[in-house]
């Protein structure tokens, strides 16, 4: 399956530097501004992404805050598909870091 990603459009955060979603299959990753830390999300509400898409008023902060809210971390043992998908929440993996806020986004 191939890996769309989707930038919603440009908003002002002091939280999230950078953020991509799948709507299709329910994915999000996010670079936040503080750390440059970069997480993937996975069980993902479609309906939560679309609405981020369309709706150029939805605060990125508010909206990640929510997600890390309503999800659990993955065990680094535990990340097959089948795994994810058990847990019926949204999961949430580090998948790298920035130290520069100009450094080329990986997504």
């Amino acid at each position: 399956m191939f890996d769309i990603a989707i930038k919603p459009t440009p908003r002002t955060s002091t939280c999230v530097e950078a953020i991509t979603v799948n709507p299709i299959a329910g994915t999000a990753k996010v670079r936040f501004a503080k750390n440059g830390y970069e997480y993937k999300y996975s069980n993902v509400s479609r309906a939560k992404i679309v609405n981020l898409l369309l709706q150029d008023n939805i605060s990125l902060g508010f909206w990640v805050q929510e997600l890390i809210n309503n999800s659990k971390t993955v065990r680094y043992t535990d990340r097959s598909r089948q795994a994810v998908i058990a847990t019926g929440k949204p999961v949430y993996e580090l998948i790298g870091t920035s130290y520069e806020a100009s450094a080329e986004l990986p997504f």
